[in-house]
């Protein structure tokens, strides 16, 4: 890796008068691209087949409406028919392979890896639920995947065992990087590349491709602290102002690989120069057609950057195509391509996963608890929901804590109706965090409960048993018990995960508890003990957390 590629960009002047016209200009370019799109892909471009958030959602599942969905060897096949389509396609992942159902609880990542690896992937990016089991759990993985891994802006410690292999990060490049809990990195702390920052590719047809890998920011705080030790995460944007302008020195096309959500997609467009496309996750977004963010200074033919993304789970495939004029991009289009059982699946993927599957089918498929309605997931970073009382209960239940408190973003997935199965709850608590109890005065459970608040809408958020908030201005108020106001100066026993405790999600506030039990229970276990201890548990809210503003609850509250 050639050193002058870490050389700093120049600061350029913003060209008002082109950024205009890129605005004006998008809906003409979206419309050309979309009827290009609908016929056969012409020999002047290049497709983009990508995926994200995959999320070890290996066998098909249920759609809300009941439709079956996903699956790795249907979205194999349909990958096959689009190759035919479009030969010289490249296929790309943005992030988060890992975790998300038992496959991943059980073979740790080698079956997505494998799977992908059959699938013949070109270029994938690391997500934040790559590193759930740290540098040393993908790392055990990702020899299976026989692809590139990027990521520019996640740094290791130089005297770590997870540096071996990796580049030095130049110190332009590191500048205000943090580890993983928060503190600053030391200037003088030698960091090497956990991942190759980028790859260049040649089409074909002799287009130079740059495509480079870029992770949040907010890996600071929500993965595992203790997994994670040593890991440094450096700004997304700062990393992409100096990388960028020397990639565009040797490629006709630059693109983006990121795993930031689509709002930090849109920024990246429109505060770095030299992206044609960005190819995203982790925020979920199913994009039907790219989003155009205007950059004046992109010397392209939709004078910006094109953001897609393409859900999560395996539900689509995505396709964006960029079209040439001689080696200039002049427009771009995309869609999302339903992956469907039905229309066929590639059996070479189905038998290297059939042993994986059928090894936990048994174990999964015992049953736990019968719903008599579907408990959705949605809603669960907003307010308080059914489901997430039920985790909070099943928490507290299993402690005999006074309180349950558990962050939204630890429940992954609704619980069907009719028979609950072992798996089920296995897909709706997929991490491995276990419960501990936490013991804390009052006033620091006001506190708690403040910070929760201050996390509405974010996976932060907390849903909770034995106790009643009211959210006013980002604080909690008129804060209950066990049906009495709060004492500040009595000891209460809060049951949580350890990914909290440990300072998840930015909850530092658990380390200054003097007394913590470590119980050794899974959250998911605590859940299913608790539904076959209470086989007539009703899902429904009750009132937990509401808003200033709601006047009859906030009369209720004040009269407990």
């Amino acid at each position: 890796m050639c050193q002058e590629l870490w050389m700093a960009a120049a600061n350029l002047p913003i060209a008002a008068r082109r950024l205009a016209i890129a605005s004006a200009l998008i809906p003409a370019i979206l419309a050309a691209g979309a009827a290009a799109a609908a016929r056969d892909t012409p020999v002047d471009s290049l497709v983009l087949l990508h995926t994200n958030d995959t999320h070890s959602w290996l066998m098909p599942f249920d759609r809300d409406d009941g439709a079956l969905v996903g699956g790795a060897a249907a979205r194999a096949a349909l990958i096959d028919r689009e190759r035919v389509r479009s030969p010289g396609a490249l296929l790309l992942d943005a992030g988060d392979v890992f975790q998300g159902t038992p496959f991943f609880n059980f073979f740790r990542g080698l079956p997505d890896y494998r799977a992908m690896t059959a699938m013949d992937y070109d270029v994938g990016a690391l997500g934040n639920h790559d590193l759930d089991d740290g540098p040393t759990g993908w790392l055990r993985a990702r020899p299976e995947a026989r692809f590139e891994l990027l990521c520019a802006n996640v740094f290791v410690a130089a005297e770590s065992a997870w540096s071996n292999g990796g580049g030095e990060v130049p110190a332009e490049y590191r500048r205000g990087a943090r580890w993983v809990g928060g503190e600053r990195v030391p200037g003088e702390a030698p960091l090497r590349y956990l991942a190759p920052p980028y790859v260049l590719r040649t089409t074909p047809s002799g287009r130079r491709i740059a495509i480079f890998g870029l992770m949040t920011k907010d890996l600071v705080g929500i993965v595992s602290i203790p997994a994670n030790r040593g890991v440094a995460v450096g700004d997304p944007v700062a990393v992409a102002r100096r990388l960028v302008p020397e990639l565009r020195k040797r490629a006709d096309v630059v693109i983006a690989l990121t795993h930031m959500g689509v709002e930090a997609d849109r920024a990246l467009a429109a505060r770095v120069a030299g992206i044609d496309v960005i190819i995203g996750g982790h925020s979920h977004s199913v994009l039907t057609r790219p989003i155009l963010v205007p950059n004046g200074l992109n010397d392209n033919g939709w004078h910006g950057t094109a953001v897609a993304q393409a859900g999560s789970r395996g539900r689509y495939l995505g396709r964006t195509v960029i079209y040439f004029d001689g080696k200039r991009a002049t427009r771009v289009s995309g869609a999302l391509l339903p992956v469907r059982p039905a229309e066929g699946e590639d059996s070479r993927v189905a038998e290297i996963l059939r042993p994986y599957r059928d090894s936990i089918a048994v174990d999964m498929s015992r049953p736990v608890f019968r719903s008599k309605a579907r408990v959705p997931q949605t809603g669960l970073r907003d307010g308080e929901t059914p489901l997430g009382d039920f985790v909070a209960d099943a928490i507290r239940a299993a402690t005999d804590a006074d309180i349950g408190f558990i962050n939204a973003g630890a429940i992954r997935a609704a619980l069907p109706a009719g028979a609950v199965t072992v798996g089920d709850l296995y897909e709706a608590l997929p991490f491995d965090d276990q419960v501990v109890v936490v013991t804390m005065p009052g006033w620091q459970v006001r506190e708690l409960f403040d910070i929760s608040a201050s996390r509405l809408g974010k996976g932060g958020f907390a849903q909770i048993s034995g106790a009643r908030f009211v959210i006013a201005r980002n604080r909690a108020a008129y804060v209950r018990v066990g049906g009495e106001i709060l004492d500040s100066n009595r000891d209460y026993r809060v049951a949580t995960a350890d990914y909290l405790y440990n300072g998840g999600d930015g909850y530092k506030i658990f380390a200054r508890a003097e007394h913590v039990e470590e119980t050794g229970l899974f959250l998911r276990d605590a859940a299913i003990r608790f539904l076959r201890e209470n086989p007539d548990y009703e899902f429904r809210k009750d009132g937990r957390i509401v808003w200033e503003g709601s006047t009859p609850a906030l009369r209720g509250m004040g009269r407990r």
